[in-house]
């Protein structure tokens, strides 16, 4: 044996030596063995099929037309349905088609990261993960807030009206008990959204068949107002490196935000590949039927609400559909509607909480992260992700996120734009992968695919605020800290496991001479 292939394999010893350290566990929890692949070493009684993913990732995109009135306050109504017509073919189909062929090609809970991490190494996996899982977990805040807020809406109060320490209780409350639910499993969740679709959607079901017998076509084509884009440009906060921000009487940061928040997020999904029966055939399917599912989730809601009603640009503030939905069908589906998006909340926590907890772990597996986050519990869920995720989530449910939102949204677009760039460099660097799936299209075919969509999501972070843009900064500079740290202290542990064997060796070979030198063998 050479001194090469000598080193290699001290090499490979210390590694196993570093994996292999003792972890700490509870009773019911497993953590997967040093050096396993994606094999677990206990059994999941169920895995998700073609529906639970759909919906799930559904839930994780959208969850129903909530939220869109900023896009028609900022825009108007032809803009604002031309851009959920449009910004799908842009946004939503590459971003579910990247995520089918790359999960199904890296079944891991880590996601995007073993993406990047392949593509462009441990650094670049690592601030992918990073980024993607502090702007889901935070994000993952507003739910729980946003629920008490349609039920005090429901009963005529706010939550103005009950002190912060009450306040504090509730969210924490359905928080844990949101995240309980949640550490019983993936198929729990996928049941449980499933229900709650059929609730939240119902509502706008009936809006949709109800109102398109009032709808006026020429509603639909109403140019935006220009003083209404005047002052959309002065609520809308900081300003922004370029002027173009507020061109053709349409406030473009808070209509492209609001866009781009509505129809991304479909690579959460890739953090279930491992728990999906059959990648190759499973995701691609969830993945195309939850983009028709949110693209009609928008559009048609969106048709019968702008041609049924004669409300002007400024009336569509947060929570406006509730409005047209007693103009439309009474009182009673007004009711439904704020209860159905109080609901909605509910799947909308669960699957981005899933999503998270599952990206932890498998970043753990990776080793960027202490192995304790790989423990999984007899169901199957990542034990301390899932708590560290809850914590996180119950310590910012009182802070006011509005401002925070836009940061976060800049901080996923550039993890967001390391996939994209990986899926293109893997087709070229590794073309010979096994992909269950494969997106139909040549590299150079997948380059015109795919370039619309860097490019728009590069605008929507061209005109962030300045204050987003310092904010984005600290955070990535924390990010690559954070890395470095972590780089050094797996250094240190690797050249102490390193020296701890050089001494052994050293022992045995004393131990040796001695032996020998005592039966009389030497000389």
């Amino acid at each position: 044996m050479d001194n090469e292939e000598e080193a290699t394999i001290q090499e490979h010893e210390a590694e196993a030596a570093i994996s292999s350290e003792a972890m700490p566990r509870n009773d019911g929890d497993t953590v997967p063995e040093a050096g396993s692949s994606f094999e677990d070493p206990f059994e999941i009684q169920e895995r998700l099929g073609v529906v639970s993913l759909t919906i799930i990732t559904f839930y994780g995109v959208s969850g129903g037309p909530f939220g869109v009135e900023e896009t028609v306050r900022s825009a108007g109504s032809f803009y604002t349905l031309l851009g959920f017509i449009v910004m799908p073919l842009i946004w939503s189909l590459q971003e579910a088609l990247m995520t089918a062929e790359l999960s199904a090609a890296f079944p891991e809970p880590s996601g995007g990261v073993a993406w990047v991490q392949k593509a462009f190494g441990d650094r670049m996996g690592w601030m992918t993960g990073y980024l993607s899982w502090v702007s889901g977990a935070t994000d993952n805040a507003i739910y729980p807030v946003l629920f008490v807020d349609y039920v005090m809406q429901l009963s005529g109060g706010s939550t103005d009206d009950i002190g912060q320490f009450t306040k504090f209780l509730v969210f924490s409350s359905i928080s844990c008990v949101l995240a309980y639910t949640n550490w019983l499993g993936l198929p729990v969740v996928g049941k449980m959204s499933m229900t709650i679709c059929l609730v939240a959607m119902s509502p706008f079901i009936i809006l949709c068949i109800v109102g398109a017998f009032q709808v006026d076509p020429s509603r639909w084509f109403t140019p935006p107002d220009n003083a209404n884009s005047d002052q959309n440009g002065e609520d809308s906060g900081h300003a922004t490196l370029f002027s173009f921000a507020t061109w053709g009487a349409i406030s473009w940061r808070p209509y492209l935000n609001n866009l781009f928040w509505n129809l991304n997020s479909f690579d959460s999904t890739s953090c279930f590949a491992a728990e999906v029966e059959d990648p190759g055939r499973t995701l691609p399917r969830a993945l195309g039927w939850s983009v028709v599912m949110v693209a009609l989730g928008y559009i048609l809601p969106l048709l019968v609400a702008l041609g049924a009603s004669n409300a002007k640009q400024s009336d569509w503030v947060d929570g406006y559909f509730s409005v047209i939905a007693e103009e439309i069908a009474g009182r009673w589906l007004a009711g439904w509607l704020v209860f159905a998006a109080g609901i909605s909340n509910i799947a909308l926590f669960q699957a981005e909480l899933s999503s998270d907890a599952f990206q932890l772990m498998g970043m753990a597996e990776k080793g960027y992260l202490p192995k304790i986050f790989a423990v999984r519990s007899r169901h199957g869920t990542p034990t301390y992700s899932l708590a560290v995720g809850t914590i996180i989530i119950i310590c910012m449910s009182v802070t006011n996120l509005d401002q925070l939102i836009e940061m976060l949204n800049f901080n996923y677009s550039i993890s967001l734009l390391f996939e994209y760039v990986a899926f293109l460099k893997l087709r070229i660097s590794h073309p010979h992968i096994h992909r269950p799936y494969k997106i139909p299209l040549s590299t150079a075919g997948c380059f015109v695919l795919f370039t619309p969509t860097i490019v728009a999501t590069l605008v929507v972070m061209m005109l962030a605020s300045l204050q987003t843009i310092m904010f984005s900064a600290v955070v990535n500079g924390l990010g690559f800290l954070l890395f470095s740290v972590r780089e050094n202290e797996v250094c240190h542990k690797y050249a102490r496991v390193n020296d701890e064997q050089t001494e052994e060796e050293d022992i045995d070979l004393g131990e040796l001479v001695a032996t020998s030198a005592s039966t009389g063998e030497l000389g």
